[in-house]
């Protein structure tokens, strides 16, 4: 037999310590924390759409809480969208099932034991949950070249842009071009909202310098090249891959542990409070692209030196000039 959804996720509120309030209609779950109010509705029948989330919000306009729809069958693009704008949560089948997985490991971690409650009724059957496709972030376009070939961010910073934007810093005499060798990583996790059900998903590419061992987060796309005419150093990486893939993960962990303004609708004012976030376990994805190289001006003069990012013009903030020579 398969079990009642919402009856099980009921049990999971109560046994984190959430109160459930006996209100109509019953079909929803208003699920009580400390300072506001959670409204779920489980949908097990239909794939939910846009002229749902449309129905589903009129007919609880009079509701201040955070409302959710927990999608089994899934959701169209346009109901995602109409969600988006009215301020309603959709849960997919697959997120669905993480979020029954983390609150299970919560009451664990809190009890040290699973409740038999959960199971006295009935057996659960555990369906495999297939992940969401994702498109892909496009940071990167590559030019055809022989497999195996190194990849080189494209320069686009001339000699004499890099003197003119040093100019101000530094008065140079001497300028290199150094390739500056980065492990380049895609990402994608879900992250948790202290305090409510709710998570969201969040991806994007963090490189770890090979030389210093920092990770930055890349939002800006890249030309590659596979060589580079002008005079050059290459640095080699000092740090293998897998030193590299660690550093990513405990980076990631840290960068989406922190605290954010969260709105909570009462019945006559909106209150803003921080709340913290973090990765949900496990949920941390690392897919490893490749090496690459980023092209680095580095002036030096008699106020010192100053380094320059080739592909964007920036100033690094980090100086290397004491690990790189």
């Amino acid at each position: 037999m398969l079990v009642n959804l919402k009856e099980l996720l009921k049990k999971l509120f109560e046994l984190n310590n959430i109160e459930i309030l006996d209100r109509e209609p019953t079909d929803f779950i208003w699920a009580k924390y400390e300072d506001f109010l959670e409204l779920v509705y489980v949908e097990e029948e239909k794939v939910v759409d846009g002229d749902y989330v449309i129905n589903f919000s009129r007919m609880t306009e009079e509701v201040h809480a955070n409302k959710t729809i927990i999608c089994v069958k899934g959701y169209t693009d346009d109901a995602k969208s109409m969600a988006h704008k009215m301020g309603i949560e959709l849960l997919n089948r697959a997120e669905f099932a993480n979020l029954i997985g983390e609150f299970i490991l919560e009451i664990y971690e809190k009890k040290r034991i699973i409740p038999l409650e959960l199971f006295q009724e009935e057996d659960i059957e555990v369906e495999e949950m297939e992940e969401e496709s994702e498109d892909t972030i496009p940071i990167f376009l590559e030019e055809i070249s022989p497999q195996g070939e190194e990849r080189i961010i494209k320069l686009q910073i001339s000699e004499d842009q890099a003197a003119a934007i040093a100019k101000g810093y530094v008065h140079g005499f001497h300028q290199k071009l150094v390739l500056l060798p980065y492990y380049v990583f895609e990402y994608s996790l879900e992250v948790l909202i202290e305090g409510s059900i709710q998570t969201k998903s969040a991806k994007g590419i963090i490189a770890v310098n090979g030389v210093s061992k920092k990770f930055e987060l890349w939002k800006k796309g890249f030309e590659t090249v596979v060589t580079i005419e002008l005079e050059h150093e290459r640095l080699e990486p000092v740090i293998g891959l897998e030193e590299a893939k660690g550093i990513a993960e405990v980076s990631i962990e840290k960068e989406y542990s922190r605290e954010e303004e969260v709105k909570i609708e009462g019945e006559n004012v909106t209150i803003i409070e921080k709340r913290k976030t973090r990765p949900k376990k496990g949920s941390i994805n690392l897919n490893f692209i490749s090496l690459y190289y980023l092209p680095v001006w580095i002036i030096e003069g008699r106020d010192g030196l100053v380094m320059i990012n080739g592909a964007t013009g920036e100033i690094m903030k980090e100086n290397f000039y004491g690990t790189i020579f």
